[in-house]
């Protein structure tokens, strides 16, 4: 056996800048038996070696040289194209169900924002028009509505929403420049997705008339994150199974994609000039229970949206692993995500009919005037 391989320890160990001792402590055992290795007169136990790959963030076929070691780099994940999204319409479409209380969205309307009198409003990156829908019936008689975003979702929005005071804009985001004045500009959950939110945020100020109204949606990442519980759950692993903030940080550091962004938009309002900042927070919380209306329906959305819809996948494919460890995960903390991920889909899918859950976006509204 240990002709035939051609084991990469001493490649992997020089790549990562440690010496056979280092390499030994860690996994327990002599230098010399890791010397032993890298010169071929034996192999490690076969219950050391997804140990060494993980030491190495390599997989194990790589680690043996049945496969080439992959210079791992990161890859972005560019959710700021717009025509990326034109195959996540299930996200879309399943995830906007979760987000208004219309009774708190006629509160801001008629008592926060005070709007008494018609208005035009533009949305960016209107997706699918569903905010559209919902806030143009509670604006006064005479308002408009336009919907701004990539040809693919403005297709698919006019489908969705539209009447004779909607119009939509195909358009680049960043891009986007409208000699049209509009009495306020909204997005939702957006900037969430955007490699440079400060400069849609620009581009949403420069829309309005002068002491128009700029709104923004967006959440905080860290508190969607332990914005669930299932009954019959346990509810620490629920809040502890995968550490996502490695993700974020690292995307916030190649990308620009910003974790905290509904934290963070007051400030940049202030920052570009915006006036009489203030921020709500959006009071929708799903509490889904088998005598809940649509119940059947509302769980299906919530699976497929947070991904336990699949079950009997019992590992997840060597690309989603290299995704995770290019933004520095350990090999082992992968399979706990995908463990996780498995146990959740389960549970789902054992308990059709008889699930009781609870969830919250912990959207932030935040508003200023131009």
């Amino acid at each position: 056996m240990a002709a035939t391989m051609d084991l990469k320890i001493a490649q992997l160990r020089k790549r990562k800048g440690v010496n056979q001792q280092e390499l030994a402590d860690f996994l327990g055992v002599t230098f010399q038996s890791v010397s032993k290795w890298e010169t071929k007169t034996t192999l490690p136990d076969i219950t050391l070696l997804p140990l060494i790959a993980d030491y190495f963030q390599v997989s194990v076929d790589e680690l043996l040289g049945l496969k080439p070691i992959k210079d791992l780099q990161y890859m972005p994940r560019n959710t700021d194209n717009r025509e990326n999204w034109k195959d996540r319409a299930d996200v879309i479409e399943n995830d906007r169900q979760f987000f208004w209380n219309e009774d708190y969205l006629n509160y801001l309307i008629r008592e926060v924002w005070a709007i008494k009198e018609p208005i035009d409003i533009i949305e960016f990156c209107c997706c699918d028009g569903d905010l559209g829908k919902r806030i143009l019936p509670l604006l006064p008689a005479g308002s408009t509505y336009t919907g701004v975003d990539s040809e693919c979702l403005v297709e698919k929005a006019r489908k969705h929403f539209f009447d004779s005071n909607v119009s939509y804009i195909s358009a680049d985001i960043y891009q986007f420049k409208t000699e049209q004045k509009y009495h306020l500009s909204i997005c939702q959950a957006t900037l969430r997705h955007m490699n440079n939110p400060l400069q849609v945020l620009e581009n949403m100020k420069e829309a309005v008339f002068p002491g128009g109204l700029v709104v923004c949606v967006e959440i905080n990442r860290e508190i969607e994150n332990v914005g669930f519980y299932a009954d019959g759950l346990k509810y620490d692993s629920l809040c502890t199974s995968f550490d996502w903030r490695k993700l974020w940080l690292k995307e916030l550091e190649c990308e620009g994609r910003d974790y905290a962004i509904g934290m963070r938009l007051p400030f940049l309002m202030r920052e570009i000039g915006l006036k009489d900042v203030d921020v709500r927070m959006n009071d929708k919380v799903s509490f889904i229970t088998p005598d809940t209306k649509g119940y059947e329906k509302l769980c299906n959305s919530f699976r497929t949206y947070r991904g336990f819809h699949q079950t009997g996948q019992n590992d997840m494919s060597e690309q989603g692993i290299e995704f995770f460890m290019s933004r520095g995960y350990q090999r082992s903390e992968v399979e706990k995500l995908t463990k996780f991920q498995i146990e959740v889909s389960k549970y789902f899918n054992e308990n059709q009919g008889d699930l009781s859950f609870l969830f919250f976006f912990g959207f932030l509204i935040s508003f200023g005037r131009r």
